[in-house]
Order: structure tokens, then sequence, then C-alpha cells
């Protein structure tokens, strides 16, 4: 499973033993971070470098959302950054799960947030592993098919009808070998 963790690099100091569970935790439940953002950004935090571009940043955790099956996002430390992730996996509509500590949920960052696709939970070093198991088990998808809802023009509905008729294939067939040839070809 893939997995975008949020979290704040601005306190990394004070966070940098939960960020490591965190990722810890999902390494060895078989899940691959699409930005292993983690151990850098602490490393320049003691280096004392200087932030890289904010614009690149953005595009790079915006374009590892998009590849994540699930985000995570440790929101102990509000940041706009945290928020603007958390946003945008709504709005993508990913399974997210938005874990604070010493707070109360009611007190949380984005306690406002109802949405069928986020789940909160306050955690500690007893309930942490469990909580993170248990969302991956949830919103693990390993062999069902996925819907979804595909418009297309009349042009391409003539060529799906009539490459169809010509491989015996059904037109969702068609389009699903397309997808995976690009797929090995962009070695996604």
């Amino acid at each position: 499973m893939l997995v975008h963790f949020i979290g704040s690099r601005s306190g990394i100091e004070d966070d940098i033993s939960y960020f490591r569970k965190i990722v810890d935790i999902l390494a060895a439940n078989n899940c691959e971070l699409t930005r292993p953002w983690v151990e850098e950004a602490y490393q320049e935090s003691q280096d004392g470098q200087a932030r890289e571009d904010w614009r690149k940043i953005t595009q790079i955790n915006m374009e590892a959302l998009a590849r994540a099956d699930v985000a995570i996002a440790e929101a102990s430390s509000k940041s706009f950054s945290i928020g603007f992730q958390v946003a945008n996996a709504i709005q993508q509509k990913k399974p997210l799960l938005i874990l604070t500590r010493n707070q109360s949920l009611e007190d949380s960052f984005g306690s406002g947030i109802s949405s069928e696709f986020v789940q909160f939970a306050e955690y500690n070093d007893e309930n942490l592993e469990k909580i993170i198991v248990d969302f991956i088990r949830n919103n693990t998808i390993d062999n069902k098919d996925l819907r979804f809802n595909f418009f297309i023009d009349r042009k391409i509905y003539n060529y799906l009808r009539w490459v169809s008729f010509k491989t015996g294939k059904t037109k969702a067939e068609i389009l699903r070998d397309l997808v995976k040839k690009d797929i090995e070809r962009e070695d996604f």
C-alpha cells in the first residue's frame, strides 16, 4: 500500500521520535511512503540548512498525495502545510488518518471536518501501532476491482466498440490493458 505521510517540518525536532515510529510501523506492515521526507527534513533542521523552495515542496507533496492509496497526518503540531495537504487528501477522497497526541479529539486539528474518508485518533506510545495497523487493514483493497465513471466522446466510444468487436474483449478490458501498458512504460 502506498501511503502519503503528512507532518510538520517546523516542529520536527520535537516530533522526530513519533515520526520515526509511524514510518517504522508503516514499513513493518508492507507500506511504502510516496515521499520519504522525514530523515531528510530532520537532518536539514540539525544542520541549520535553509528550507527548499516551498513551491517545489508543495508540488512534490501534491504528486506524492496523488500517487498514494491513503494518507496519514500527524497533526499534533498545527501548520498551514498540514492543513493544505489534509484538505487536498479530502478533496481527492483519499482515506485519511489524522493522528494527535496529548490533546482531546474535540480540541484537535481538523476536529470540525466531517467526511466519510477521515478518521481521527488520539495516540500514545502504547496504542499508535494498533491505530495505524487497523487503519491500513480497513483501507486495503488488494484483490478488489474498483469502479468509477468515465465519460468519453463519440469518436472514442466508436473506437472502443470496434476494438471490442474485433478482439472479443469488453470495452473495460481494452481500457484496462491500455492503462497497464502505460503504467509499465512510465515505470510508475
